[in-house]
């Protein structure tokens, strides 16, 4: 499903709960935790992080090494990104130029 979405999509901790483990009624923290391992072991992440635990409570999952997943790690100084925050801010400069977003727009003039 991930393929389909550009390796993005929001679902909800009950979704995710259901696919890791049918037969958990209740989801706890330790529950979330397992989750989340679960989650990386297939080279996927997740926000919020730490996952939360409630069913009803929407998350974003991701690859990092995806396109999307290259500019959330840019957005979040993570992998690639966490020592050079000057590439993070380049990298996400030209996402910014290729949307059309003008300099002259900025606000407070910063």
């Amino acid at each position: 499903m991930l393929e389909e979405g550009n390796w993005i999509m929001s679902v909800d901790m009950g979704w995710l709960l259901h696919h890791y483990e049918p037969a958990w009624n209740r989801l706890s923290r330790d529950r979330a935790g397992e989750i989340s391992a679960w989650l990386q072991k297939h080279e996927l992440e997740h926000l919020p992080s730490p996952l939360p635990a409630r069913r009803s409570e929407q998350v974003m999952l991701y690859k990092p090494k995806s396109p999307i997943g290259a500019y959330i790690n840019a957005a979040r100084l993570e992998g690639p990104f966490e020592r050079h925050p000057g590439a993070a801010a380049e990298f996400l400069g030209r996402l910014a130029q290729d949307l059309g977003w003008q300099s002259g727009e900025a606000e407070h003039g910063l």
